[in-house]
């Protein structure tokens, strides 16, 4: 005789890269345990491998991590915890008035929000003829010890000009930095602001100094603030 099934609770959720409508079930006892292993190790690839495999168990392998918009995974996975373990988490929070004290806050991961991704945002025009479609960065791109040109690279899906658009899939990576190099640097710098301004997971708090009394608003953005 087989043992009983467990009633698992599924949720809904929209990606912000995409505004799609993924399912989602929360933490079993299995991925905390893998949590808590990588946790341990404090290593960041650790950590990383973790939070990926959490997802995609969770999400019933429906959803390609590795290719994953990283505020994708990190929406994903703030909701994973509200559901998994509790809405509200404590964090300590350093407080910007004097910058030396820290007091503990505490968040509800259900109120961080992510923006939505503006359509076209993603395309940059380098000149009057030749532009680029960059992808949106993944976790392991935004933890590459790459140099700058080799991170920004890596970010374009293809480049277009008046007749035609060159897939990236077509050229190998050192004709597609050998791209990179030749713009110059005001072009360059379409492509890093994109970088650095693609959309993340954060909220605003208030945080009162317990020395000072000083109230302050401190925002908090991506997965590390939150643990």
């Amino acid at each position: 005789m087989s043992l009983p099934k467990l009633q698992i609770p599924t949720y809904e959720l929209k990606l912000p890269s995409t505004g799609k409508k993924i399912k989602y079930r929360s933490f079993l006892v299995k991925e905390e345990k893998l949590l808590m292993i990588a946790n341990e190790t404090g290593e960041n690839e650790e950590k990383k491998i973790a939070i990926t495999q959490i997802i995609d168990n969770c999400t019933f392998s429906k959803l390609n991590t590795t290719e994953l918009p990283v505020f994708d995974l990190e929406y994903l996975f703030l909701n994973l915890r509200a559901k998994s373990v509790s809405e509200f988490v404590d964090i300590n929070v350093l407080c910007p008035d004097d910058g030396k004290t820290y007091c503990s806050v505490q968040v509800n991961l259900l109120d961080i929000k992510c923006r939505k991704v503006a359509k076209n945002e993603n395309v940059i025009k380098l000149d009057d003829s030749v532009g680029v479609i960059l992808n949106y960065p993944t976790l392991d791109l935004v933890t590459d010890s790459g140099d700058v040109i080799h991170i920004l690279s890596k970010l374009i899906k293809a480049i277009y000009d008046k007749d035609n658009i060159h897939e990236r899939i077509d050229f190998t990576d050192e004709e597609i930095i050998e791209f990179v190099e030749s713009m110059t640097q005001e072009q360059l710098k379409k492509i890093s602001d994109f970088y650095e301004n693609i959309p993340s997971v954060e909220t605003t708090i208030k945080v009162k100094n317990p020395k000072t009394e000083v109230i302050s608003d401190v925002t908090l953005k991506g997965l590390d603030s939150f643990f």
